[in-house]
């Protein structure tokens, strides 16, 4: 059976092969009876138009490059990237995701993006770029969009939570559960080096506690795990939890950036004999799968609402429309388990 061409749906719509390549590419001057006619034949004879063909007549390569950092399974990259092509896909592109693993990789990247045609546009999630790299995106022409970036510097457009404002409501509900003490633990130990959430809530748990009235010797933070030189998981957060109790003033309100160690925490606290909540509370951030399997508190984001908008915006920025806002705030929500109440 030979393939169908595009003069074959020429010839059963009875206009041209030139009139068939603007109906399907759906540029202008084509009559609409005409067209649906034209549509019509290329479905009946199961004609798929060279999108490679399409692309050359139109300057656009229909490919949009979605960078993630470290891994595409992990559970924010997989949905928003999920979300950004439920949009892009819908609307004819392909979406390439680029993993990048390394600084190396980053560096890479970096060098070979200005003279790079292979993508109409780059979605950018959860990146802290320096100041070199946010120039090289500023000068591009093509939309450059974050997800969850924590600065517009080098974009056109992006969609991304308030780290900082949701982990003052973390703080100001742990204050309102009479918790005089508090403590604030990193990312796991496999986080990104390039991810940038676990300094900004770190910085949101500080301002919050300041704010709240809570003093220098009335909080203690455990930096980001991926520092820490251990052999295992139990290690780690064995080691988390004896920083915990062995602190001068020992913190019942215990805020995690993310449920991915929260979890694992709340084991480890459990194990060494601690009952949470009565004994602490525990708030973790994201709402992953994990937290409801641990009945966790914690502060809800959509990383697939979060693709889906960004998608959005650079479909609209790839037509020429000028965007009424640019950069969206996208809502967090406290979600109530069974992992604090009030203390004493």
């Amino acid at each position: 059976m030979t393939r169908t061409t595009i003069a074959d749906v020429a010839k059963a719509a009875g206009v041209s092969v030139s009139t068939v390549s603007r109906a399907l590419r759906g540029l202008d001057r084509v009559n609409p009876e005409t067209r649906q006619r034209v549509e019509a034949e290329a479905n009946r004879l199961h004609f798929s138009f060279s999108k490679s063909a399409s692309s050359l007549a139109s300057g656009k390569t229909m490919r949009v490059a979605v960078l993630l950092p470290s891994e595409i399974s992990s559970w924010f990259n997989s949905h928003a990237f999920e979300g950004a092509y439920e949009v892009l896909s819908a609307e004819g592109y392909d979406v390439i995701p680029y993993i990048l693993w390394s600084q190396k990789e980053l560096d890479r990247f970096f060098q070979n993006l200005p003279g790079n045609r292979n993508v109409d546009a780059i979605i950018v999630a959860s990146f802290d770029f320096d100041e070199a790299k946010k120039q090289v995106l500023g000068e591009l022409t093509i939309p450059v969009v974050g997800m969850n970036t924590p600065s517009a510097h080098g974009l056109d457009a992006g969609a991304a939570i308030d780290d900082i404002a949701a982990m003052g409501v973390i703080v100001r509900f742990l204050k309102s559960l009479g918790h005089t003490t508090l403590a604030y633990v990193g990312q796991p130990i496999n986080a990104s080096p390039f991810i940038c959430s676990d300094a900004v809530r770190e910085n949101g748990f500080l301002q919050a506690a300041e704010a709240c009235g809570y003093g220098n010797d009335d909080i203690i933070v455990i930096p980001s795990l991926r520092n820490m030189d251990v052999r295992n998981e139990q290690d780690i957060y064995s080691g988390i939890v004896a920083q915990l109790l062995s602190a001068p003033k020992q913190p019942t309100g215990i805020c995690v950036s993310v449920d991915a160690a929260a979890a694992p925490l709340l084991k480890e606290l459990r194990r060494m004999g601690w009952r949470v909540p009565q004994d602490m509370s525990v708030v973790g951030f994201d709402d992953d799968p994990s937290a409801s399997i641990v009945d966790l508190t914690t502060m809800h984001q959509n990383p697939t609402e979060i693709g889906r908008v960004a998608a959005r915006k650079t479909l609209a920025l790839l037509a020429g429309e000028t965007l009424e806002e640019p950069f969206s705030i996208m809502p967090t929500s406290l979600v109530l388990r069974g992992t604090t109440e009030r203390i004493g």
